[in-house]
């Protein structure tokens, strides 16, 4: 059964990541939190895991291909997410749980609320 739902999860945020450029982390934390019924933090370093790898690269390929890469932009934007992500991660491992949850659901209704607004 769990094999399945990771299935089904890592599809459609690989569908939307492909199609959109964006939310593949989004809904690989939404998915793991609400239909794996994983822990908060346990569903944060396993997204983790899953966006660091290089799972994007064959997209990321074929938007090069096409002339759709800003190589510069990229790896700059990647140098401080590296840095960036280690930072949050130290601070996340210090906050409750229940924070975290709150923060992430704040994060995703502000974001929606610019992009219908924009």
């Amino acid at each position: 059964m769990d094999t399945a739902i990771y299935l089904g999860i890592g599809a459609a945020a690989g569908l939307v990541m492909g199609m959109l450029g964006v939310g593949g982390g989004v809904l690989i934390i939404t998915g793991l939190l609400l239909v794996a019924h994983f822990p908060q933090k346990l569903a944060q370093g396993t997204t983790l895991l899953i966006v660091a790898a290089p799972i994007s690269l064959l997209a990321a390929y074929r938007y090069y291909k096409a002339g759709n890469v800003d190589i510069q932009a990229g790896l700059l934007i990647m140098a401080a997410f590296a840095v960036c992500t280690y930072l949050g991660a130290m601070l996340a491992v210090r906050i409750p749980a229940p924070y975290l949850r709150r923060a992430l659901g704040v994060v995703l209704v502000a974001m929606g609320i610019k992009l219908v607004l924009s």
